[in-house]
């Protein structure tokens, strides 16, 4: 089992972008220095709290900086590119990090995101995009698309330009990554179809079991095994000696912050507040104390009780590969935030470090309660 990084980023309004991007490299290079496995960067255009619009970018940014850790993105929205394109981004950064790159896929979650990119439907746009990065990695020219979205011609090799000549470094591409949310994630059963990397994304534990569920049906469907030691859990975590200093900073810091200005309006405006407090029925995000959140969802607190909270999360998902952190902007915590790191890489990773799980089939599984065909 593996610990990794989550980078939105959730910027703080105080937060410059110049301070927001620079305090996000140091954190990548803690999470390097520390051992965590991978750091997720994901794309946004419009979201002022996830700034960042070019995944690759920043990306290539922290390849200088780090020796190590996986670099992912978390996602990337092919829709809302030209996808040849950002094909021949990702296969060049496949290349400078020599086989580092994981490339998260994702159709956008918010509509101004899709309107500033006059992306008006946005699931088949992705898929048509897929599957033209997937033709440019996978296929060998010459040859013609021509699709609903886009039209493009691979021309034949040309002796004098030595080219088109790009291909992935990995074979036959980086590892493809999709992130679920929904109880019923069709998402997750895509995923599993394809062969892709499953995430699961700040949802409740009472919603894991049914997301592997789901992810292991579009495996068998497709005659593929699905691993658990692959799946991501995207979760909130925050680290200090004692429990009660690490609730302070969840609290009262970046991360209470975050959740009580961004994410809680932002789920329920969205209308994903079961998704994150079922126990808690039909609430507003002014309903949902912060504390409660840091002491009975989050894994916040010292090493001993972070093992202790997220052996409760193993026991409802049934087992998952990799805990994926969400960061926040600890910049006037500076030397607690870096001391969170050092707990993770030091204290908490080598207890949980030698979880593996078996493979199972679907009919080994009992069906999760709300999962529906």
């Amino acid at each position: 089992m593996d610990i990794g990084l989550f980078m939105v980023p959730f910027r703080a309004p105080q937060t410059s972008l110049k301070d927001g991007y620079e305090w996000d490299m140091q954190v990548i290079r803690w999470a390097d220095e520390f051992g965590l496995s991978e750091v997720w960067v994901a794309e946004h255009s419009t979201m002022r709290w996830e700034p960042v619009c070019s995944p690759e970018l920043y990306l290539a940014a922290a390849l200088a900086q780090t020796k190590r850790i996986k670099l992912a993105t978390g996602a990337n929205v092919p829709a809302n590119h030209n996808p040849v394109a950002l094909a021949h981004r990702l296969m060049q950064l496949d290349h400078m990090s020599q086989g580092r790159l994981i490339v998260g896929l994702g159709a956008g979650a918010y509509p101004s995101d899709h309107k500033i990119h006059g992306n008006t439907n946005p699931p088949e746009k992705m898929a048509e995009a897929v599957d033209i990065m997937r033709a440019i990695w996978e296929k060998k020219g010459p040859f013609k698309y021509e699709g609903k979205y886009w039209q493009f011609e691979v021309p034949e090799y040309d002796e004098i330009q030595q080219g088109p000549f790009f291909e992935p470094f990995q074979k036959p591409h980086p590892p493809l990554a999709m992130a679920g949310l929904s109880p019923n994630s069709k998402t997750l059963t895509e995923a599993g179809r394809n062969g892709y990397l499953p995430m699961s994304f700040n949802v409740g534990r009472e919603y894991l079991a049914g997301h592997w569920y789901r992810y292991m049906q579009g495996a068998e469907a497709a005659g593929k095994v699905a691993d658990r030691n692959q799946w991501r859990i995207a979760h909130n975590i925050l680290v200090a000696d004692t429990d009660e200093e690490a609730i302070d900073m969840a609290v009262n810091g970046a991360m209470g912050q975050a959740y009580r200005e961004w994410m809680l309006p932002g789920y329920e405006r969205g209308g994903f507040l079961p998704l994150m407090v079922p126990e808690l029925g039909k609430v507003t995000a002014n309903d949902i104390d912060i504390e409660y959140l840091a002491r009975e969802k989050w894994l916040v607190g010292s090493p001993d009780t972070i093992v202790k909270k997220l052996q409760r999360d193993l026991d409802a998902s049934g087992g998952f590969g990799t805990l994926i952190h969400f960061s926040f902007d600890y910049l006037d915590q500076r030397e607690k935030y870096r001391r969170h790191f050092e707990l993770l890489g030091t204290e908490v990773l080598p207890r949980i470090k030698g979880i593996v799980h078996k493979t199972e089939k679907l009919a080994d599984l009992k069906r999760p309660a709300g999962i529906t065909d």
